[in-house]
């Protein structure tokens, strides 16, 4: 029709529902309404977009004919978009015609939709006139045109299959995959010149279900659609002759004379699909047809020369899950996670996936029963017979392929058996050339080799057992498991590759696993050095060296704050190293760095242990062993430290500080065992000796390392602690600062590393009353730390009491309250209520509920925290003092004001011996003893109270400054005891354990 009239519909529509599109608007036009259709009415040369907007502008309805393809691409989506964001009236003028079995948009489920998908021609005509025809009178009467042969000039109706068309039978339980049946649907009808598409990949991984669904999903564009079996050129020639007895052309007894009638008739009829299935390479298929469309299946990936390439994978997580759901019965599976474990298991490969819910369905098993068997028995799970519509299991499908490598490239055979007992992926390519003489000879020879490596790794990419980029070489776990299996039958010992593997992999692996500067090369290593781990057990290889690469991982792990993966390396090596000889020298380290761990992750006794073994050893050993010594003894000395037990840590230190001064000790050893010292000095209450002690270190660390080496923010760190504990928060800010900034820009924003200076940090904060950044780094370090879902991190109860005080400082005694109980329940799931960090989360939890008026449970917990810090430090220790300061409280709130007042008077007396009378500590004590004169309002309560008001705000003014919350609210107690106004609040004393970040000395 004339297209520049108001036309009744405007037909959208995408190239590959072309055919409905036509059936639509011929139909619609044999029953009197005007139609426009972009193929019949828009000519070559016109701007198409501006044609396109003047029919959505102008015609009285717009028919979507939608299926998959319509939903994708992006100029169909616009055309359907533009006509419902019209205004509300006008949104009633589109209407779906559903094509295909596909899901519709949000936005258009709301809008009419005829449902054309199964129904045959008279039903769907029928469905069509019905929904065009709301609000118009419906034609008298309708000319039905009949089917017609594509030859003269007929349209067919598109639900209906061509008449010549020879495809496998559909997979109705065919899932996923519409990225790849998109990019086929593209290279074929969108695309001018190319006309032909290969499909490559593993065999297994669906790329003739795939071709199969494409041929059905798409039999309305063509005419005919033919599979020709092409694996053998034999069974190929047979297809070409009963399609050539198909179309009518008379046989002759030349194949090539045959080959080329056939192609003339392709070329002259148009609108056709041949199939290639399973080519070998381009030569067995060439020459190829024109005129129509041609797609090959192949392993090989080497058809750039005739055909567009399509690479396939192994289906997603969801579509594997999607698929096993939707094929097995919902009786066999038990939950979601069998599902999910399941596609895992077998590498989301499509066959394995089929051939595991056909094997349940005929065993009539559930999921979990199957993957027991997995456990136990992979061959008889994986080589029972192949599912119906496949011609061979899982096992046989590479046999043949791995039985014509051995023949074709016995190198290539070599390379695939060493990578077999590697992890899957990311092989190093070039790493095992440059490394080859680790390797065993028959293999380095190869690899040592550029035109034989080369020529291996091409035959292996030919039968896509490989998948390569110019770094790395990948297989599939299950084509791993086929080769280990034939191993043997092959001439090949499992255990030997298992220890050439290890071999290779302890040349590789570096050293210093734990630096920073190998830490790249170590993740890229680890996954092969977990499957060696792995291959060892099941082919009981020899365990000797293998315990070496496992430390060396295990020891890389820690340092990257994997603890939980760390422990599991270093138990393996455990068993294996602990029947070597004491003396032995990699027992000794093996049995430091699983101490180390142990202590990180809490559990105390097992690190104090091996501890205690290599320093008897040690001990008993020659002189050379001073080195030896002086490690563990650092070690055993921050335990100690961490435990409360000062006096033997400071014991262990001092001799390791004394041993190192005999010989050439590593200055970042020397710096290390100052740091813990200064500690154990800080924890002792001797601030001015433990400031000196972290000063030495952070010179040496500067000295050695420079100032941006993680190691010297580690010492700032230290320092920072001496610096808050003198009342001089503000520099312990700046060197906290400092160290965070170099934390991350060695690590990254997010690292576990940097947690535990962003916890003093966010301490230092809250102390200058900063708030809102200091709950930043509070929550900061949190989220880092959930993020690593360590089932007892130390850290989270002293970022939990940290939150609590800062809630309680702020005014949020609810939120306060909370964080105390987080901590109180992590602390005591980890620790005795003795521990240093139970005095602190004990004595923080008391204020809060001070406040709340719940003060028989507070008055349980500070006198519980008091009695702990006393058999810890001793009775006039800082530490004492500050939670002396909130038992005072609690005895004034309950009437016994004596006793309070020689508490609070006594944690006053201990705390000025240390710190002076301008430190926040005695703002805070000396306005409690306001509060406790005015709680008790004796006759001298008003002259006692200024007093001791007075005195906190000098000393709050001094230390806090004068716009610090809590110097506003002694200002305003010493007002409300001149004035009486309004009642004073006490304060208390927020205790921390300054976390310290142990992990980088490693």
């Amino acid at each position: 029709m004339d297209s520049d009239c108001r036309a009744d519909f405007f037909i959208s529509y995408h190239a590959a529902n072309r055919q409905w599109a036509e059936w639509i608007g011929s139909k619609l036009e044999s029953s009197s309404y005007s139609v426009i259709v972009q193929d019949w009415d828009f000519k070559p040369g016109e701007d198409l977009i501006e044609r396109k907007n003047q029919a959505l502008e102008t015609c009285r309805r717009i028919l979507a004919v939608v299926g998959h393809a319509y939903l994708t691409a992006p100029i169909s989506r616009q055309e359907w978009t533009a006509a419902f964001l019209q205004n509300e009236e006008d949104r009633g003028r589109l209407l779906c015609l559903r094509v295909e079995d596909c899901d519709l948009p949000a936005l258009l489920r709301p809008l009419g939709m005829v449902d054309l998908v199964g129904l045959d021609e008279v039903m769907a005509l029928a469905a069509l006139r019905r929904g065009v025809a709301t609000g118009r009178s419906r034609p008298a009467s309708v000319t039905y045109p009949g089917a017609r042969d594509t030859s003269a000039g007929l349209l067919r109706f598109p639900a209906e299959l061509p008449r010549i068309f020879e495809v496998p039978p559909r997979n109705h339980h065919f899932t996923g995959r519409l990225g790849s049946l998109a990019r086929l649907q593209k290279q074929l009808t969108d695309s001018v010149t190319v006309v032909q598409a290969a499909l490559y990949g593993l065999g297994g991984i669906g790329k003739s279900q795939i071709a199969t669904e494409y041929s059905y999903r798409n039999a309305a564009s063509y005419d005919l659609v033919w599979w020709l079996p092409a694996e053998k050129p034999a069974i190929m020639q047979s297809g070409y002759a009963r399609l050539a007895e198909e179309l009518g052309i008379g046989m002759t007894t030349s194949q090539p004379g045959l080959r080329d009638a056939l192609f003339r008739e392709l070329k002259r009829r148009g609108r056709w699909l041949l199939v290639y299935d399973n080519a070998e390479q381009p030569d067995d298929v060439y020459p190829l047809p024109s005129g129509g469309h041609v797609l090959i299946t192949s392993r090989n990936p080497n058809w750039e020369a005739v055909a567009a390439t399509i690479a396939l994978d192994v289906l997603s997580g969801p579509e594997a899950e999607a698929f096993l759901t939707k094929r097995i019965r919902s009786a066999a599976v038990e939950g979601t996670q069998e599902i999910r474990d399941l596609a895992r298991r077998l590498g989301r490969l499509p066959l394995a996936l089929e051939q595991a819910a056909a094997y349940v369905d005929a065993a009539d098993i559930t999921v979990g029963d199957y993957l027991a068997l997995l456990g136990e028995s992979a061959a008889d799970a994986l080589a029972a017979k192949p599912p119906l519509g496949y011609s061979r299991s899982v096992a046989d499908t590479w046999m043949l392929s791995l039985e014509q490598i051995k023949k074709l490239s016995p190198d290539g055979y070599r390379l695939l058996t060493f990578c077999a007992f590697l992890g899957p992926d990311m092989i190093p390519r070039r790493l095992l050339a440059t490394s080859h003489l680790a390797l065993p000879p028959h293999l380095g020879a190869v690899v040592g080799s550029k035109a034989r490596y080369q020529a291996a790794v091409m035959h292996l990419r030919r039968y896509s057992l490989i998948t390569t980029s110019s770094e790395e070489i990948s297989l599939h776990r299950l084509v791993q498991w086929v080769v280990r299996q034939r191993a043997a039958g092959f001439g090949w010992s499992p255990a030997h590759v298992v220890e050439d593997a290890v071999a290779w992999l302890l040349q590789v692996f570096p050293v210093e696993s734990g630096e920073l500067e190998n830490a790249a090369l170590c993740e890229a290593l680890l996954p092969h050095v977990l499957a060696v781990r792995d291959r060892a057990a099941e082919y009981d290889a020899p365990r000797g060296d293998l315990a070496v690469l496992l430390e060396r991982a295990a020891v890389f792990l820690h340092a990257q704050a994997r603890l939980a993966a760390s422990r599991d390396l270093f138990e393996t090596a455990w068993e294996i190293g602990r029947r070597l000889p004491q003396a032995d020298p990699f027992r000794i380290r093996l049995q430091m760095g699983h101490g180390r761990l142990l202590q990180e992750l809490g559990q105390v006794a097992g690190a104090r242990a091996a501890y205690e073994e290599i320093e008897a050893s040690a001990r008993s050993g020659p002189a050379a062993a001073a080195p030896l010594l002086a490690m563990v003894l650092i070690d055993m000395g921050r335990l100690l430290q961490e435990e409360g037990l000062l006096g033997p840590a400071r014991e262990r230190i001092q001799e390791a500080l004394d041993l190192m001064a005999r010989f050439e000790a590593p200055v970042g050893d020397r710096a290390r065992a100052e740091g813990i010292l200064g500690r154990i000095q800080q924890d002792l209450g001797n601030i001015h000796e433990a400031r000196s002690a972290y000063e030495d270190a952070l010179a040496l660390s500067i000295g050695e390392f420079g100032l941006r080496d993680s190691r010297v923010a580690l010492r700032r760190n230290n320092l920072a602690g001496a610096l808050h504990l003198a009342g001089r928060v503000t520099e312990a800010r700046e060197q906290l600062s400092i160290a965070l900034t170099t934390l991350e820009d060695v690590y990254g924003r997010d690292h576990d590393r940097t947690v535990a200076v962003r916890l003093n940090l966010g301490t230092a904060l809250h102390a200058l009353g900063e708030y809102p950044r200091a709950r930043q780094q509070y929550e900061h370090a949190r989220a880092i730390c959930e993020g690593l879902a360590l089932p007892d991190d130390l850290r989270i109860a002293m970022i939990s009491t940290g939150l609590g005080s800062l809630c309680h400082d702020d005014g949020d005694l609810s939120g306060a309250r909370m964080r105390h109980d987080e901590a109180l329940s992590a602390g005591r799931g980890l620790h005795e209520a003795s521990h240093p960090r139970m005095v602190v989360i004990a004595a923080n939890a008391a204020a809060t509920l001070e406040r709340t008026d719940e003060l028989d449970r507070a008055g349980g917990l500070a006198e519980t925290a008091l009695a702990a810090a006393v058999k810890l430090y001793g009775k006039c220790h800082p530490r004492v003092a500050a939670v002396r300061s909130t038992w005072a409280l609690l005895l004034g709130r309950g009437g016994d004001f004596p006793s309070a007042r020689a508490q609070a008077a006594q944690a006053l007396a201990d705390s000025e011996r240390v710190y002076g009378s301008g430190h926040n500590r005695i703002a805070v004590i000396e306005n409690n003893l306001g509060w406790l004169a005015w709680l008790e309002s004796s006759g001298a309560a008003a002259s006692v109270m200024a007093a001791h008001f007075g005195r906190a705000v000098a000393a709050a003014e001094a230390s806090y400054g004068p716009a610090h919350p809590r110097a506003a609210v002694i200002r305003a107690n010493l007002r409300s005891s001149m004035t009486g106004t309004t009642d004073p609040v006490p304060l208390f004393v927020p205790l921390q354990i300054h976390q310290q970040a142990t992990t980088i000395d490693r």
